[in-house]
């Protein structure tokens, strides 16, 4: 698992210190805002609108359930923006050039071969059972460094001017940053602007707590599960098919918001913010 940056764990941290919740077969809570944990990740690029995301484990859900029911782009940044411009500490062109993250993949020095074979550089740290770089051709793409035996990345924060706020308006968000949730670091990726209010893609109307209602179509039932019931204004929808892979237990029918079923891509709508053709859906 790559490590994650010391502002992504604090922000993490801060949600794991509310109160106790109740269980995942509960209803209360459903359609409470949520805010993905992988947004505390700073090379995050943001949801595709043709996935969903079930996070099972969300301690800001009453239900514990975090749907993400195909939305594109991220919560806490709603018009997306273009790759930051990385820089190298201590070169020409950035007066201000800071860390934006580490990657250095986990490996097992205990395996018979040391782990080398699940690192790309055939080098296993065994005090620190991460993969070391030998070089920059060892780092996960363009702008990344290998310092010390560790891929590095870099944003020059020149001409910074703040983080989009999802309570404020498109407006307000012109020109600002995707910043990791709480902390004003950027993040490292291009994000695609979320979908248009009228598609029922965008945040509001695609990612907030849910509560799984029954099982996979074709599916038996399953009476040791305390599915729940959808409250008025919700309906109880297949999410997550059983096609054998991952957790049986997260498959299967959701509450969602009424009329959000989602139908295609080309549902998204006309999107505020950066709609790159290549990585993003609409215009």
């Amino acid at each position: 698992m790559t490590r994650s940056i010391l502002s992504g764990l604090l922000g993490l941290l801060s949600v794991v210190a509310m109160a106790s919740l109740p269980s995942a077969c509960e209803s209360g809570g459903v359609g409470d805002p949520c805010l993905p944990e992988d947004e505390y990740d700073s090379q995050f690029a943001g949801f595709k609108v043709t996935e969903e995301n079930i996070e099972s484990r969300s301690f800001q859900c009453q239900t514990r359930i975090c749907l993400v029911n195909h939305f594109q782009g991220r919560v806490s940044c709603p018009l997306g923006q273009e790759a930051p411009a990385t820089c190298t500490p201590g070169q020409a062109g950035c007066s201000d050039c800071e860390e934006s993250g580490t990657y250095a993949p986990d490996c097992e020095p205990s395996n018979p071969d040391g782990g080398k074979s699940q690192c790309l550089s055939g080098m296993c740290d065994p005090a620190g059972a991460f993969c070391r770089c030998g070089g920059d051709a060892d780092c996960p793409g363009t702008g990344w460094k290998c310092e010390e035996g560790v891929c590095k990345l870099y944003l020059c924060r020149d001409g910074f001017t703040g983080c989009q706020d999802p309570t404020k308006s498109a407006a307000e968000n012109e020109g600002k940053a995707c910043c990791v949730p709480g902390t004003d670091d950027q993040v490292a990726s291009p994000v695609c602007g979320q979908c248009a209010a009228t598609s029922n893609r965008n945040a509001q109307q695609a990612v907030y707590c849910s509560c799984r209602c029954g099982v996979a179509d074709g599916e038996p039932d399953d009476p040791n599960f305390n599915f729940c019931e959808c409250p008025q204004g919700f309906t109880c929808s297949e999410i997550r098919p059983n096609v054998g892979l991952g957790d049986p237990n997260i498959t299967g029918k959701y509450c969602i918001k009424q009329n959000t079923q989602f139908e295609n891509e080309g549902a998204c709508g006309d999107v505020q913010g950066r709609a790159n053709s290549d990585q993003c859906e609409g215009f």
